[in-house]
């Protein structure tokens, strides 16, 4: 499994872990980073799906940490 992917379930996972409330006002950025995942399965160029997806992840990774409740470990 692309590095990129673990990331992104990691931080998905970390999403779901969150109060109902910040999950509503982050869900946005975790549906982007789970399309983008399940997308890049099917992509011919592998590379360029990778650098979307690290964007990604980074955006919704920052969201998270800069959440005021405490994250999952």
């Amino acid at each position: 499994m692309h590095p990129e992917l673990r990331t992104a379930r990691a931080l998905y996972h970390e999403w779901r872990l969150l109060p109902e409330r910040e999950r509503c006002r982050i869900a946005p950025f975790a549906r982007e980073v789970k399309e983008i995942a399940l997308d890049m399965r099917g992509e011919a160029d592998i590379e360029q799906a990778a650098r979307e997806l690290a964007q990604a992840n980074d955006a919704l990774r920052v969201i998270l940490r800069n959440t005021a409740l405490p994250r999952a470990a």
